[in-house]
C-alpha cells in the first residue's frame, strides 16, 4: 500500500474483508432458501370478510336468523370503519372494514370473538368462518376427480375426508383443505308415507326410535387384578339390516323400520354440483396460510394425491385444474434465467470495452454480491420475492452495476492522470463519493414516501418500493467498501479494453460532442423540442393497450357465468353440461372442471344459479395467445339469459380478494320495506341511465324470486290440538331433511338422514296432500296450513347495519363530475318518511388514495430539493436538474408505443425509477462541471471536460442497466409476461436518459451559467 495512503492498520487486512464477504454472503444464501416465492405481496389490507351458509333460506330469513345476531355483536367493536352485509340464496357475507393502521390479525381475532358471542343465537347447523381480506389469493390448487362409471361420487368424497384430507392438513402451510361436489354419504332413511299411515306411526317416531338405538357413552370403570378397565356402552348400527331391525312404537305394538322407510346407503342432497367433462366429478381445493412458501405447498399437495390414489375406489385419478405454484414456478424459473442472462451480457460489454483484467473481476461481483445483499435484507423486512418485489430487482440488475461502474471510472481517471495505485483508488474514491451518495439518495427520495402509503395502493407500492430501496443502498454499500478494496488487493491496473470496443466508444462519443455542439448553439430550442417529444410521447399513449396486471400462462382459464336469479340448479346444470360440450371440441381444451353454487364447507357464496367453469388448456399454448382463445371461448359459451366473465384464475382471485371494497360508484337506498326499497331502486335506476357518464347501471338487490310459503292456520291447528312447532316437527324431516344423529365409522362419522326421497321433486298440490299425524288421526297439510307462492327478495343488503339495497354503475368520466351529475339527477325524488339515500362506492378510498400518492410525491420533491441544495451551491443546477422528472417519461412512453407492449402496474412504478436514474447521470456530470469551475476552468471548458469523462461511465452504465433488461424486455420465457412492460419502460427510458444528461442537461447548464456569470460580472462593473 502506499505510504501517502492513511488508512488503519486493520482495514488493510484480506482477511477481514474476506470474513465480511462470507458472513453477507451465508446469509444471503440462508435468506434466499428461506425466502418464500409468491406470485402477488401479501394482502395485510385491515379488513375481515365472514361467510356463512344455511342451505334453502331466503335473504330475509338470513337476515333475522344470521345477519342480525353477527352484526349486533360486530358493530361493537371498536375500530370499526364500516360493515356491509350481503344476504341472500342461503348465504351471508359480511364485510368489516377497519380504520387503517389496525392490524389484520389483531382485526381478525375481534371479530372471531364477536361471532362467538353471537353463535347462542345462531342456528345450531350454522358455523361462520372469518377470514383476512385477500385470502382468496392463498387458494393455491384446485383438483377435481375423474371418476368412473360405477363408483359415486359421494364414496369418493367420503374416502378424501377419511384417508387423504387428513395428511393435506399435516401439509407445513396448509391452511384450509375443502372437499366438495357430493352430498356427505350417509344412510338415508326415505319414509314410506302410506306405510306409516296404515301403522298410525308419524316421522317424529321414526325419528325419535333411530336415537334411542344410538348409544356411545362411557360407564365408568372396573378393577380387575392390577388394572382398571374402562366401560363403553355401545350400540351403534351402521348397516343398513340393523337399521332395518330397529322397533318404531306404534299404536299396535312396535314395527320394524324397514317396514316404514327404505334405507339405502347414499349421498344427502345439496344444492350445489361440481363436474369435470359434464361427468359428475369431487372438487379439492387448497387455501396455503399467508406467508407459507406456495411451492413448497403445491409440491408437498401433489405429492400426497399422487400417493393416495390406493386409498380412493379403483379407477379415481386427479386432474389438475390449477395450481399457482405452477405460476410462481414459471415466474421464478424465467425470471431468474433473464435475470442471469442479462447479468451475463452486461458483464461480456464492460469486458469488451474495459478488457479483461482484474477490476472487471470486482465489477462483475459486485452485481451479484449487491443483489444478494438486497434479497438478504428483503428477507431481514419480513418480504418475499413476488411480481412487485422480483420488478424491483429486475431493473436493480441493471443499476446495480451503475455505482461499481462510476466509481471504477472514477479510479481509472485518477490512474490515468499518473496517481499511484491506493493513492487512485482513494483520491477517485473521494472525488465520486458526494456525487454518487446524492444520486443515491435522490433516487431513494423517490421511493421512501411510498413506503407509508396505505389502502390498495399501499398493497402493490410499498413492496416494489422497499426492494428498489434496499437493493440502491446495497449497491451504494457495495461500491464504496468492496469495489475499491478488491481493485486494491487484486492490484488491479486501468485496462486498455479491445480495439473494437474501444473504437465504438469513440465513435459514440464524437458524435456526442457534435450533437452537443449543436444543442449547446440553441438550448431553448432543444429544450422546446424536447418537451414536445414528450408530448407526442404521452399522446401515443392511446394507442397502447393497458391492464392490471397480466399474468404469464397459467394453463387454464376461468369463467364465470350466472344465470337469472332464480333459475334452478338443474337449469344451472343443463347450461354447464351445453357449455361444456362445445368447450371440449375447441382444439386448445384438455379439460373443463365446473362448480355450481357453494358448497358450505367453503367459503364461496355464488347461489345455484351461478359457479365458475375451469378451462384446462393443453400443454404448449402461448402466452399471446390467450386473448384469442379467451375470446372463442366467450363466443363457444354464449348462451340466452347467461352472463359470462372470463379471466385467469389468479386475476380473479385477486377480484375476490378485493371485492368486499367498495364498487366505483354505488348509491345505497335505506328503508324498511323492501318492496318500497325496490320501487325506489327502480326509479333511481331508470334516471341514472340518463346519465352519459354512467354505463351498466343495475339494481340487482331485491330482485323478486319465488318463494312457496307454508303458512299454519291457527284454528285448524287449534281443532287438533296441534302447534306451529309440532307442525313443523313432522314437516321438516320430510321435506327438509334431518341428521337424526351420526355413529362413528373409522374416522369420519356417518350421519343418519331422515327425509322422503322425492321431497324436492313435489308440487304445491303434493306438498299439501302430505299426511300430517293428528291427535285424531291423519290430516293433509293443505287442511293445517295455506300453502302459497309469494315473491321474496332475492339478495339484500346491509351497510352498518341499515337495511339497504344497492345501485351499481360503471363511472366511464372523472368520479367527482360523475357523483355530482348523479346528485343532480336525483333532485327532486321522494322518499317516504324513514328512508334515504346515500353515495358510497370508491369515490371517498380514491380521494384519499390520490391524495395520499400526491403527498408522497411533495414528500419526495422536497426530500430531493434539500438533497441537491446541501450539494450544489444556488438553486441553478438543482432548477436544471428537476427538469428530469417530466422529460423522464419520454423513453419510456416511446419504447410502449413502439414495441406494443401493454402498460400495467408494474410499468407504471418503472417511470419512477427512470427518474431517479435520469437524476443520477446529471448529478454526476454537473458535479464535475462544478469541480472543474472551482478548480479554475472557464465554463465552456469545465463542462465540454465534465462531458469527455463522465461520458464513458453514462454510457457504460446505461448498456449495462438495457443488457440487463434485455431478456425480459423481448419477453424471453412465458414467466417474464408480467415484468416486460416494466422492462421496457426502463429500456427505453434509459436510453433516452443518457442522451439527454450529456448533451441537454449540460448545454442548459452551460446557457444559464453564461447568463448568471454575465449579470455577475456587470453588477462587478457597475459603480
Amino acid at each position: 500500500m502506499d505510504r501517502d495512503i492513511s488508512i488503519p492498520r486493520i482495514l488493510r487486512r484480506p482477511v477481514l474483508w474476506l470474513l465480511v464477504l462470507g458472513a453477507v454472503l451465508v446469509y444471503a444464501a440462508y435468506a434466499f432458501v428461506r425466502t418464500p416465492v409468491e406470485v402477488l405481496p401479501q394482502f395485510d389490507f385491515p379488513q375481515i370478510g365472514v361467510t356463512a351458509h344455511l342451505p334453502g333460506t331466503t335473504a330475509t330469513e338470513l337476515e333475522r336468523l344470521v345477519v342480525a345476531p353477527l352484526e349486533s355483536q360486530i358493530l361493537t367493536l371498536t375500530n370499526i370503519a364500516g360493515v356491509r352485509s350481503t344476504m341472500g340464496n342461503g348465504t351471508v357475507e359480511i364485510d368489516v372494514r377497519f380504520r387503517e393502521g389496525s392490524g389484520a390479525q389483531s382485526d381478525l381475532q375481534a371479530v372471531n370473538g364477536a361471532i362467538d358471542r353471537a353463535r347462542a343465537e345462531l342456528p345450531a347447523q350454522i358455523d361462520p368462518v372469518a377470514q383476512i381480506m385477500g385470502n382468496a389469493v392463498n387458494e393455491v390448487a384446485d383438483y377435481s376427480a375423474r371418476i368412473p362409471a360405477g363408483v359415486a361420487p359421494a364414496q369418493v368424497q367420503r374416502a378424501l375426508m377419511a384417508d387423504v384430507v387428513p395428511a393435506l392438513r399435516a401439509i407445513p402451510g396448509v391452511q384450509f383443505v375443502h372437499v366438495y361436489g357430493a352430498g356427505d354419504e350417509a344412510l338415508w332413511i326415505q319414509p314410506n308415507l302410506g306405510a306409516m299411515q296404515r301403522y298410525g306411526v308419524p316421522v317424529t317416531a321414526l325419528a325419535q326410535a333411530v336415537r334411542e338405538q344410538v348409544l356411545l357413552e362411557p360407564a365408568g370403570f372396573v378393577t380387575m387384578g392390577h388394572s382398571d378397565v374402562l366401560i363403553e356402552a355401545r350400540s351403534l348400527p351402521v348397516h343398513i339390516a340393523e337399521l332395518e331391525r330397529i322397533p318404531v312404537p306404534a299404536p299396535s305394538g312396535p314395527v320394524p323400520l324397514g317396514a316404514l322407510a327404505k334405507i339405502v346407503r347414499s349421498a344427502e342432497p345439496t344444492h350445489n354440483a361440481v363436474a369435470l367433462d359434464a361427468h359428475p366429478s369431487v372438487a379439492l381445493t387448497i387455501i396455503k396460510q399467508s406467508g407459507a412458501s406456495t411451492l413448497a405447498v403445491t409440491r408437498a399437495v401433489q405429492a400426497t394425491l399422487d400417493a393416495s390414489l390406493s386409498q380412493l375406489p379403483t379407477g379415481v385419478s386427479w386432474i389438475r385444474t390449477y395450481s399457482q405454484g405452477h405460476v410462481v414456478q414459471l415466474v421464478g424459473a424465467d425470471l431468474g434465467r433473464n435475470l442471469l442472462i442479462g447479468a451475463v451480457l452486461a458483464v461480456l460489454v464492460l469486458l469488451w470495452v474495459l478488457g479483461a483484467g482484474r477490476a472487471i473481476v470486482t465489477l462483475a461481483l459486485s452485481i451479484p454480491l449487491s443483489l444478494a445483499l438486497a434479497i438478504a435484507l428483503l428477507h431481514a423486512f419480513g418480504e418475499d420475492l413476488n411480481l412487485m418485489t422480483l420488478g424491483a430487482l429486475t431493473v436493480a440488475v441493471g443499476l446495480l452495476a451503475d455505482d461499481a461502474i462510476i466509481v471504477l471510472e472514477s479510479i481509472y481517471h485518477r490512474w490515468e492522470c499518473g496517481d499511484a495505485h491506493w493513492a487512485g483508488i482513494w483520491n477517485g474514491v473521494k472525488a465520486i463519493a458526494v456525487p454518487d451518495i446524492t444520486g443515491t439518495l435522490t433516487n431513494v427520495a423517490i421511493y421512501v414516501p411510498l413506503l407509508f402509503v396505505g389502502g390498495l395502493v399501499g398493497l402493490f407500492f410499498i413492496p416494489f418500493s422497499l426492494a428498489m430501496i434496499l437493493a440502491l443502498l446495497a449497491s451504494l454499500l457495495v461500491s464504496l467498501t468492496l469495489t475499491p478494496l478488491g481493485l486494491g488487493f487484486l492490484n488491479a491496473r486501468a485496462a486498455a479494453g479491445t480495439r473494437s470496443g474501444q473504437r465504438l466508444l469513440q465513435h459514440l462519443q464524437a458524435g456526442n460532442e457534435r450533437l452537443f455542439a449543436w444543442v449547446s448553439r440553441a438550448p431553448r430550442a432543444s429544450l422546446a423540442i424536447t418537451f414536445a417529444v414528450l408530448l407526442l410521447s404521452l399522446a401515443g399513449l392511446v394507442l397502447v393497450p393497458i391492464n392490471f396486471l397480466p399474468l404469464p400462462n397459467e394453463g387454464v382459464l376461468l369463467e364465470s357465468f350466472t344465470l337469472p336469479p332464480g333459475s334452478s340448479l338443474l337449469d344451472a346444470r343443463e347450461a354447464v353440461d351445453t357449455i361444456t360440450g362445445r368447450l371440449l371440441r375447441e382444439p386448445t381444451v384438455a379439460h373443463v372442471s365446473a362448480r355450481i353454487g357453494s358448497s358450505a364447507s367453503t367459503s364461496y357464496t355464488e347461489p345455484a344459479y351461478a359457479g365458475e367453469i375451469q378451462v384446462v388448456l393443453k400443454p404448449g399454448v402461448s402466452v399471446n395467445a390467450l386473448d384469442a382463445i379467451g375470446e372463442r371461448i366467450q363466443r363457444v359459451s354464449k348462451l340466452s339469459g347467461v352472463q359470462f366473465a372470463i379471466d385467469t384464475p389468479t386475476i380473479e382471485r385477486v377480484g375476490e380478494s378485493l371485492s368486499g371494497l367498495p364498487q366505483p360508484f354505488v348509491i345505497h337506498v335505506f328503508g324498511s320495506s323492501v318492496a318500497r326499497l325496490r320501487e325506489l331502486a327502480q326509479e333511481i335506476t331508470a334516471r341514472l341511465q340518463r346519465i352519459s357518464a354512467l354505463t351498466d347501471v343495475f339494481d340487482n338487490d331485491g330482485y323478486p324470486v319465488t318463494q312457496l310459503q307454508i303458512e299454519p292456520d291457527a284454528q285448524a291447528l287449534g281443532a287438533n290440538a296441534m302447534t306451529p312447532a309440532t307442525l313443523y316437527a313432522q314437516l321438516n324431516p320430510l321435506v327438509n331433511g334431518e341428521v337424526v344423529t351420526r355413529v362413528p365409522e373409522g374416522n369420519v362419522p356417518l350421519d343418519l338422514y331422515l327425509r322422503l326421497a322425492d321431497a324436492s321433486q313435489r308440487g304445491v298440490d303434493e306438498l299439501g296432500a302430505l299426511p300430517i299425524r293428528t291427535p285424531g288421526g291423519w290430516t293433509p297439510l293443505s287442511q293445517l296450513a295455506r300453502l302459497s307462492l309469494v315473491s321474496t327478495p332475492n339478495q339484500m343488503q346491509h351497510v352498518a347495519g341499515a337495511r339497504a339495497l344497492d345501485i351499481l354503475a360503471t363511472p366511464n368520466g372523472a368520479l367527482g363530475s360523475t357523483d355530482a351529475a348523479a346528485r343532480r339527477a336525483l333532485e327532486g325524488l321522494r322518499l317516504p318518511p324513514g328512508y334515504r339515500i346515500e353515495f358510497g362506492g370508491l369515490a371517498a378510498q380514491i380521494e384519499r388514495a390520490a391524495l395520499g400518492l400526491a403527498l408522497a410525491a411533495l414528500t419526495a420533491f422536497a426530500i430531493m430539493i434539500g438533497i441537491l441544495l446541501l450539494q450544489f451551491d444556488g438553486l441553478l443546477i438543482p432548477a436544471i436538474l428537476l427538469l428530469e422528472i417530466p422529460l423522464a417519461l419520454t423513453g419510456g412512453t416511446i419504447a410502449l408505443v413502439i414495441s406494443g407492449v401493454g402498460l400495467n402496474a408494474t410499468g407504471m412504478i418503472g417511470f419512477l425509477t427512470l427518474i431517479g436514474v435520469g437524476l443520477r447521470h446529471s448529478i454526476v456530470l454537473l458535479d464535475r462541471v462544478r469541480h472543474n469551475e472551482t478548480a479554475g476552468m472557464p465554463v465552456e471548458h469545465a463542462v465540454r471536460e465534465a462531458i469527455s469523462v463522465r461520458f464513458r461511465p453514462i454510457v457504460l452504465t446505461a448498456v449495462t442497466a438495457m443488457l440487463g433488461m434485455l431478456p425480459t424486455a423481448l419477453g424471453l420465457g412465458q414467466g417474464a409476461a408480467p415484468e416486460q412492460g416494466l422492462a421496457v419502460v426502463i429500456l427505453g427510458g434509459l436510453l433516452w436518459s443518457a442522451v439527454r444528461s450529456t448533451n441537454l442537461i449540460p448545454a442548459l447548464y452551460l446557457y444559464w451559467r453564461r447568463k448568471q456569470l454575465a449579470r455577475l460580472a456587470s453588477e462587478q462593473a457597475a459603480p
